[in-house]
């Protein structure tokens, strides 16, 4: 379904990312049961949920309470929830219970929180259900919050193990011992952990921003210098680590 309030396009899955119609082709055209997301920001993704799933019942996590500007809607339950706290994580999935046929991912962007959250998060999610990592550029080895974590060695993060897992599923190849062991034995996800992965998934598809965003996400604008692909108050508009979103099908 396009984008057709206004208010929805504030959400920099639209504007920025450019994620909305990737999703319309990857996401699941109906929902009656729940949804999760990871991250409220403005609020402006659940109102683009609530309008795209008008038959779901949403929940959002953020480590903040609850927000004068998010929507309050019958539909929305809304969850204090720290994502570097694996037990918080745990509890929240256990409260949203059965049903959960869509997680989407959009909250510190932490790589070791995005790892968390994929590995808690798909055990939770029916079987057929859909995920969704967001921002997922931040795992890679260009981003800033990549080399937080890592400094300026090689980590093992979702993004890696997950764009392993599309190149060997695309290619109908198994999850070979070698394979295992190269991807495994880091430090967010172990051995027994990646074969799991793996197996639970049933597809996955990537999306990377090729285009320049509709306006910028620092201040609005549009006035873009064309040749250095900078907003004209300085933002990088096209980088090597940005824009980028994974939706996996559980088998």
């Amino acid at each position: 379904m396009p984008i057709t309030d206004p208010r929805l396009e504030q959400t920099d899955k639209s504007f920025w990312h450019g994620f909305t119609e990737f999703y319309d082709t990857h996401l699941p055209l109906k929902i009656e049961g729940k949804i999760l997301e990871f991250g409220v920001f403005k609020g402006n993704s659940i109102r683009w949920l609530l309008a795209k799933f008008p038959e779901a019942m949403i929940h959002g996590a953020d480590i903040l309470p609850i927000q004068s500007e998010w929507p309050i809607d019958a539909r929305v339950t809304y969850h204090m929830v720290d994502q570097d706290d694996e037990t918080q994580v745990k509890s929240l999935l256990e409260h949203v219970g059965r049903g959960l046929q869509l997680v989407i991912e959009d909250g510190s962007h932490f790589p070791r929180h995005q790892s968390r959250c994929l590995r808690l998060g798909l055990d939770a999610l029916e079987p057929g259900g859909t995920y969704v990592l967001e921002d997922i550029q931040t795992s890679h080895p260009a981003h800033s919050q990549y080399a937080d974590e890592f400094g300026t060695a090689l980590g093992q993060t979702s993004l890696s193990v997950l764009l392993a897992f599309e190149h060997l599923k695309r290619r109908g190849e198994a999850l070979s011992q070698s394979t295992l062991a190269t991807l495994g034995g880091g430090t967010h996800f172990t051995d027994v952990d990646i074969a799991k992965l793996f197996a639970q998934i049933a597809s996955i598809d990537v999306y990377k921003r090729a285009t320049l965003p509709s306006k910028c996400w620092k201040c609005g604008s549009s006035d873009y210098d064309y040749h250095s692909y900078r907003c004209g108050c300085g933002v990088d508009l096209i980088d090597e680590a940005d824009s980028m979103s994974v939706v996996i099908r559980k088998a």
